[in-house]
């Protein structure tokens, strides 16, 4: 089964923290430097659901590149 990203940022601070707590129990949640995450494109939907308001933002070219991880693991409930 293939899984299609997709980058988000939240509208505001207050929504990030409720936002990354929901994304967290559908899957794995990388979190980029700039307030990015990365989760997967099926997960979105529990956003939605609890009104939470985020934007698509383009994803990295390289995930795996240092400088676009930020200093913390990838979360997995």
């Amino acid at each position: 089964m293939i899984f299609c990203m997709v980058a988000i940022r939240f509208a505001s601070p207050e929504q990030a923290a409720d936002g990354l707590m929901l994304l967290v129990r559908q899957g794995t949640v990388r979190a980029l430097r700039g307030e990015i995450y990365v989760c997967k494109e099926s997960a979105l939907s529990v956003l939605e659901n609890h009104q939470i308001r985020y934007e698509k933002v383009p994803l990295p070219l390289n995930l795996n590149e240092m400088d676009t991880l930020r200093d913390t693991p990838t979360t997995v409930l």
